[in-house]
């Protein structure tokens, strides 16, 4: 029989370590199957040719701005890195809590990492929410302030991709109409684009209602506890779900505490603004790059690609593969090779196309700058806070 646990306080499993063996499992093998993914979409859905990439790297800086290309794209992972850590630090700073400026750099490169090579936020909230709970912060109170800084980061996100949304909705026409390339490609772009964002409406409203519902909560509460269950794992039964989540409702009263900070919620909210629109600068900053082989040949149209880029980054959100790889780069791809994509001349498909080549080694450049690169450096943060948990772990037991 499975283990039930008897403490109705969902604090009492505080002390419970997150670098569990079968968590262990979960990260390995959701890191091998991105490195796979990733394999696969440079060497079929990119289509790199190795040799024409080097000769574009190499000679991007030759041209009038390429420095200025390469320092911006170059500049957009420290930015990013800077950007999760001021957004969980100056919640916890108005809360009272201080934690060294080491340890949330680390914790930052480490959600990176695991955001990376897990779907959607299925490793990296929970991390968080042991992260904070090592620094003496209750469950209750963990979970509060990462749903809360979740839903700021998805508000944010969707604020900023609105516009690109309905610009691209009023392109119908030359995504698959008649002087379009690739109709029936821009068509099933274009439906699972919708997809994607009816899917990120439904997690923000979802995110949203159980902030506030203790009933959704619960219920929620009850399917993740009935899977446990049935996974022959730890679980709360019924009735501790429910004094959990509805008699005493902390997560609720927490919740609405922390983001009724205001002034750190609207701060939040303008630096995450902010990230977005320069994370889908980069592939402008990308293409111009890599166009500096011929710049007078390549006419790219900035509102276009910049558009492209946000409708598809967010829609992927959600998509059931390690940090969205190889449904990002597809959608990406496909979307560039229609008339929407604003880069002439017009393109083929064929891969020995120029413009082909230059679309494909854009995407994989921008890929290693806003996600393949963070992640490698999250490695290390990883391996650091779990060198640390591990030993603090032992140094505990030894004193048992």
């Amino acid at each position: 029989m499975p283990k039930t646990i008897t403490s109705r306080d969902i604090d009492t499993q505080s002390e419970k370590t997150f670098f569990s063996k079968r968590n262990t499992i979960i990260i390995i093998v959701a890191f091998l199957l991105s490195i796979s993914l990733i394999v696969v979409t440079l060497l079929y859905i990119l289509d790199i040719k190795w040799n024409i990439l080097f000769s574009q790297l190499s000679n991007g800086l030759s041209h009038q701005l390429g420095w200025l290309w390469f320092t911006l794209l170059f500049l957009f992972i420290p930015w990013t890195f800077f950007c999760r850590t001021i957004t969980i630090t100056i919640k916890l700073k108005q809360m009272g809590c201080h934690i060294s400026f080491w340890d949330k750099l680390m914790y930052t490169t480490t959600v990176s990492f695991l955001s990376a090579v897990t779907p959607a936020n299925f490793i990296s909230d929970p991390y968080t929410i042991f992260w904070l709970k090592t620094h003496g912060i209750s469950t209750s109170k963990a979970s509060a302030l990462t749903t809360c800084n979740a839903l700021l980061w998805e508000v944010a996100q969707l604020l900023i991709t609105m516009p690109s949304l309905i610009w691209i909705i009023c392109q119908w026409n030359d995504i698959f109409g008649s002087q379009a390339i690739d109709p029936s490609g821009g068509l099933i772009v274009f439906i699972l684009m919708i997809i994607g964002m009816i899917i990120d409406f439904m997690g923000l409203t979802v995110m949203l209602i159980t902030g506030f519902s203790r009933k959704l909560h619960y219920l929620l509460s009850r399917i993740f506890n009935r899977i446990k269950q049935f996974l022959r794992m730890s679980y709360h039964t019924k009735e501790q779900t429910y004094q959990t989540y509805v008699v005493h409702a902390k997560f609720q009263r927490e919740f609405l505490l922390i983001l009724k900070l205001w002034n750190t919620s609207i701060i939040t909210l303008l630096i995450v603004g902010i990230n977005e629109f320069y994370l889908y600068v980069t592939i402008f900053l990308a293409l111009q790059y890599m166009a500096g082989l011929d710049s007078s040949y390549f006419k790219l149209d900035f509102v276009k690609i910049f558009n492209i880029a946000n409708v598809t980054t967010t829609a992927n959100r959600f998509v059931p593969l390690p940090g969205g790889e190889l449904s990002i780069e597809w959608i990406m791809k496909e979307f560039m090779f229609t008339k929407i994509g604003g880069i002439t001349p017009q393109v083929t498909k064929d891969p020995n196309d120029s413009t082909a080549s230059l679309i494909n080694n854009s995407i994989m450049v921008w890929r290693c700058w806003s996600s393949y690169f963070p992640a490698t450096i999250g490695i290390f943060g990883f391996g650091s806070l779990t060198f640390t948990q591990i030993k603090r772990y032992k140094l505990k037991r030894n004193k048992k």
